[in-house]
């Protein structure tokens, strides 16, 4: 506190000296240090806070990282727009060119924006630019109107140099803008699936090409769209430049991964043979480990033993989810919650055998517990963050080793850095390999690569043990094999076969309502006027549908879909334009257009 220019508030004085707030509040009573309460500018205090980080030098770079530092240094100095794809392995270093880009974009007097796909990733990413730069601002969903306020009002006067946030921060207003920089740009959380349904890596496209400033995409695992534009002769008109790094920093080696066959493991639990010994191993060892399960709650669906049916949500067509720790059935779409059953509700079954199947991460945790009494496990996932800064407390809880097993769904699986986890194991690898989705097989492959990378970045190493029941499918074993490219030689053919994305550009409208026939028939309807526009407008589509959707009741509506194909997004959109009129909608159903959807259930 002495050393300080500025007065600290508490929590600050607490985080400086490594301690909780009780010694603070002893030397206070002793009359020690004096305090007062006053209302203060938040941008004060924050720009105090900053000061009192202790600055870092540019590290050294490698080969790879100089050649890709080079490539971008190259269109800055230029003063011209370029798209740069950076393929990095997992702790390969981008997040250091990256920086080392920014500060020679702020020794222009310029801005930059970096987006990161989760508010986990925030405090850390926050962390590391504060040792390098004076003036920053960070924009999330769990900022209040005020301090929202007050991030964007210094922004637009030129005062921030780095943005950094989620995708809204793709709309900072900064007057000086001289690159954009998307860490971990394969990310689903970057589209946004309300209205106004944008992809941050579109605006950020757009917004860059506007301005002339180049565009950084950084990703282990890129979306299969920004690779093949990456190509020498890519679709379309977008062409990216892409660059490199295929090894870790200090060559350390990726860590060694291998499947287990959980048909092999006659129901032990969630918890193989091999997963069990290697996080007794670990925690004997000092070591740390990382337990990915990408379903939350204890079971996963709740179903009668006489007649099979789960216990459904009233108001959704999905089965709901037994959560322990409030024992309720609560479902994850509309958040309905009710007491578990002792009957079944089905008219025709009045057994009172129910039965709670699944795992989620409650049920995975009490195996822990149960299984591995010596554990000290962090759990993290929607249910325990759901406090503003809870993300960052169990992260650095974790990172202080009070928790030696960190368990939680894919918020953990990217982009987080601690050289003391020695082991990661996924368990249920392929639970989402089979779902309706025809991106389900790389986001598989993104998931079980980054969680992997989590590991091994210390100079103990680091092992992976990927639990599944398909081992042999090939998307698995790419990802065993850390080998992006071989994953995306089994994927783009498949893709380019049936005409999906990237070989073609797709929208997806849903239509809602009670009457599952009056939605059909509307949906129907708009078919044939989209079949019109294409004839007129000379517009190669191909539709498929109205059909219910993969969740065919939410809310307790009806929903419907039908897709629209076609080897252009500008003409999917002419058609839709001059075939969709909402406005004239049979009272009680509505629609909505997603373009490039994320999402297909």
């Amino acid at each position: 506190l002495a050393a300080s220019p500025e007065p600290l508030t508490p929590k600050q004085l607490a985080d400086r000296a490594g301690c909780t707030t009780a010694p603070i509040t002893a030397l206070r009573k002793r009359g020690l240090i004096e305090s007062r309460t006053a209302r203060i500018d938040q941008d004060a205090l924050g720009a105090a806070a900053e000061r009192g980080v202790p600055r870092q030098q540019p590290k050294d770079l490698n080969d790879a990282q100089a050649k890709t530092l080079g490539v971008i240094r190259e269109a800055l100095d230029a003063a011209r727009h370029e798209t740069v794809l950076v393929h990095g392995v997992t702790g390969s270093g981008k997040t250091e060119v990256y920086i080392q880009a920014i500060e020679r974009v702020v020794s222009f007097g310029r801005q930059a924006i970096v987006l990161v796909p989760e508010i986990s990733l925030t405090p850390q990413t926050v962390g590391r630019f504060r040792e390098r730069f004076d003036h920053l601002a960070v924009l999330h969903s769990n900022l209040s109107d005020v301090d929202r306020h007050r991030h964007w009002r210094r922004i637009a006067t030129g005062e921030v140099q780095v943005v950094i946030g989620a995708r809204s921060a793709i709309f900072a207003p900064t007057p000086h803008l001289g690159l954009i920089v998307i860490d971990e740009e394969h990310e689903n959380s970057f589209k946004q699936d309300t209205a106004p349904r944008y992809h941050a890596r579109d605006v950020a496209i757009h917004r860059a090409e506007e301005a002339g400033v180049p565009l950084v995409l950084a990703s282990a695992t890129p979306a299969l769209e920004s690779w093949l534009r990456a190509q020498p002769d890519p679709p379309g008109e977008r062409h990216y430049t892409l660059a490199q790094m295929p090894h870790r920093i200090g060559n350390l080696p990726m860590p060694a991964v291998r499947t287990v066959d959980m048909r092999q493991e006659n129901d032990r639990g969630a918890i193989s043979r091999p997963l069990h010994q290697a996080l007794q191993e670990t925690i004997r060892d000092g070591g740390q480990a990382i337990l990915l399960l990408n379903r939350r709650g204890f079971s996963t669906h709740v179903f009668c033993m006489k007649c099979g049916e789960p216990i459904r949500c009233k108001h959704c067509a999905v089965a709901m989810t037994y959560h322990r720790t409030m024992r309720k059935l609560v479902c994850h779409w509309c958040d309905a919650r009710c007491d578990p059953p002792q009957v079944c509700p089905e008219e025709n079954c009045t057994s009172t055998r129910i039965r709670y199947g699944g795992l989620g991460t409650q049920r995975l945790e009490a195996e822990l517990h149960a299984r591995l009494p010596e554990a000290v496990v962090s759990r993290m996932d929607a249910d325990t963050t759901r406090r503003p800064g809870s993300h960052e407390q169990t992260l650095d809880a974790f990172r202080r080793g009070e928790a030696n097993v960190l368990l939680g769904t894919q918020m953990i699986a990217k982009g987080l850095d601690f050289p003391n986890v020695t082991l990661v194991g996924v368990v249920n690898a392929d639970a989402a390999l089979h779902f309706a989705d025809f991106r389900s097989g790389e986001r598989t492959f993104q998931l079980i690569t980054q969680v992997a990378g989590r590991t091994g970045r210390g100079e103990r190493g680091g092992r992976v043990l990927v639990q599944c029941f398909s081992p042999d499918e090939p998307v698995i074993q790419a990802a065993v094999r850390h080998d992006y490219l071989a994953f995306a030689r089994h994927e783009l053919p498949q893709r380019q076969a049936v005409g999906y994305p990237p070989y073609s550009s797709l929208a997806r409208i849903v239509g809602r309502s009670e009457s599952a026939p009056r939605v059909e028939a509307y949906l129907q309807a708009i078919e044939d006027s989209l079949r019109n526009a294409a004839m007129r407008l000379d517009v190669d589509l191909t539709l498929l549908g109205p059909a219910p959707a993969p969740i065919e009741r939410l809310r307790g509506e009806h929903r419907y879909q039908l897709l629209l194909r076609g080897p252009e997004e500008e003409g999917l959109r002419r058609c839709l334009l001059e075939a969709w009129r909402p406005d004239e909608a049979p009272d009680g159903v509505r629609t909505i257009i997603d373009i490039d959807p994320m999402d297909m259930m």
